[in-house]
Formats: C-alpha cells, structure tokens, sequence
C-alpha cells in the first residue's frame, strides 16, 4: 500500500460520501520546509527564508491533532461577517470560550501574515474537497499546506512552505516529493536551558528523546535525498550567515539575496505577528546564546545530557564534558 491509499484508508468514514482529500504526487512543487525540534533555531532560519522575495513561509502552522473544520470555518465566516480586524482577534475570543487548541491554530495563522480572509478562503477550499474533521497527520500538513499556499498565490512567490515542527519528514516528503527540507540543529545542552527559560514543562530525558529521535530520522531522510535536504547547525548559521546561508540557497531553486542578511528589518510576515521570539528577531545575528547551559544548566543535567545524546553531539561536532 502506498501512502497515498494509506491517506484513503484512514480518512474517516464519516466524510465517505464526500470527495476523498488526496490529491497526487506533485502538489509539493515549490515546498521549502524549515525543519527541527522546539527551540533550536527554526524561527530564525523561516525568518530568514521568508525575507526572500521569492518565497512565502507561514511558522507553526500545523493544526492539533483533533479539530473540526467545519466548525472553524463557520466562525471564522461569522468573524468576516462581524468586522474582525485579525485572524489573531478571532484565536483569542476562541481562547476566551474554552477553545484553546482552536484559538492557538488561529493565532498561528496569523503569525503566518494571514488575514481573515485569507484563512476562510483556504477554509473553505479543504471543507468542500471533504476534510472537515482534522484526524492524520497527513491531512494535517495537508491543511498547513493550503493555508501557506493561499498566501503563495497571492505574493506570487517561487516557493512556499512553513516550518515542519515535526520529526516525521519522511512522510511529509510522500506528501510533497518535490520539496526541499533545510534541518537546523543545536547543542541540546542549550536546548535544554531553552526549554527551561520557556517554562516548558518537559524533562531532560524527553528533550533528549526528542532531540536524538529529529536528528536521526532526518540523518537518515537525508542520506536518502541529498539533493532534496541539507543539515546546518544553529551554531554555524549564527556565526558564519554567509557560508551557511549561501549553503541553503546552493540547495534551493532560487537565487540569494542581500534580503536575507538583513532579516530583522525584511518584511517577513513574523515582525507583524506577536510571535513570542518577534522582539529577538528585529536584531542581526547574535552569538549570545550559544553555550549558555554552562550558566543554566547544573553539572549532574549537562551531564545527563550529554550521555543520552553523546552519538549525535560527536556526529554533528559539539564538544563534550564541558570544555
């Protein structure tokens, strides 16, 4: 079974009667995803990306794994109807009803630069090709797809895409087998300190789970299709933009521009937004934060770390215990 059947097989029977949502290799022309785990620089490098003229980038933009469609649309109608400024608007009178998930995905769309508008438009264009209740992780990133997509066509832009915050790349290239995957790892010493300064309530072993479960499925996406991805590290990007950038833009289909050196003054759709890392995001490249564990993290936890990710750490060049 291929996995486009597979998509078939696992659409709900609910929605049998309607066209089934699934259409054919080739729909990911012009895809670019930003890829890696939470707090490892893949806002910077979207940023970045989406400060070229030529590409459209959305940020988190893939729904939870439970909504009803349906439901969302009708408001996000009645929103248009009522004279909602913003899609950002919207996400928080969901929020205020107890509809957190919900309210989130909209204030994510809105992070992405849609407008309300525009998020009824792609809407409405997944409802009435029958996905109304979101379930797989195939429709998903089918809906992260046509919201980044509604933005492409209107900025006419080469490539398009949004950040893949997901280690599943595999299947997102069955989804979209000609697009191109950029993986940005970092030091999970600062990872973790990262995670930690955010209140994010995960410990050290499920960062490092995560950490070494993204870098391996990607090592190996990536062995298989070289021409289609590349791994850069936080810590290079940050500290040679030049070299890891014209590195990106070798692998892309488009040409670099000075536009993307000068990210925190582009007219990347993340400086309208209240992305939590919008403020960081108006400054140059800094090195500030690389190696900060070693003030942030306690011996016993750096440690920990880097015997849980001691592999990875040696295969991308992170020096170990501490010097």
């Amino acid at each position: 079974m291929n996995f486009f059947e597979m998509i078939k097989s696992i659409i709900p029977t609910r929605i049998a009667s309607k066209r089934v949502f699934c259409d054919p290799p080739g729909r990911g022309d012009g895809l670019v995803f930003p890829c890696g785990m939470s707090r490892s620089g893949t806002t910077l490098l979207t940023t970045v990306l989406d400060s070229h003229s030529r590409i459209s980038l959305a940020y988190e933009l893939i729904p939870p794994p439970s909504l009803d469609l349906s439901g969302l649309l009708a408001f996000v109608r009645e929103c248009e109807s009522d004279g909602v400024q913003s899609i950002d608007e919207g996400g928080q009178q969901l929020k205020e009803r107890g509809q957190r998930a919900e309210g989130i995905f909209l204030k994510h769309c809105h992070r992405a630069g849609l407008s309300v508008s525009q998020t009824r438009v792609a809407f409405s264009e997944l409802c009435e090709k029958g996905l109304t209740q979101i379930h797989s992780l195939a429709e998903r990133l089918m809906v992260a797809e046509t919201l980044a997509g509604v933005k492409h066509r209107e900025q006419a832009s080469q490539l398009y895409g949004f950040k893949l915050n997901t280690p599943s790349v595999a299947d997102a290239y069955n989804l979209f087998p000609h697009s191109y995957f950029i993986y940005i790892v970092r030091d999970p010493r600062d990872v973790m300190a990262s995670h930690i300064k955010r209140n994010f309530n995960r410990s050290t072993e499920q960062v490092c789970k995560a950490w070494n479960n993204y870098l391996k499925k990607f090592e190996a996406f990536s062995n298989d299709h070289p021409e289609r991805s590349l791994i850069v590290r936080y810590e290079d990007l940050v500290t040679q933009p030049a070299e890891v950038v014209s590195r990106i833009f070798d692998l892309l289909p488009v040409a670099i521009e000075e536009a993307v050196f000068k990210f925190y003054e582009s007219n990347a759709s993340v400086h309208g937004s209240h992305h939590p890392n919008a403020q960081q995001l108006q400054q140059d490249f800094f090195t500030s934060s690389i190696g900060r564990w070693r003030g942030e993290l306690d011996e016993k936890t750096s440690l920990k770390i880097q015997r849980l990710c001691r592999e990875g750490m040696m295969r991308h060049q992170y020096t170990l215990n501490g010097s």
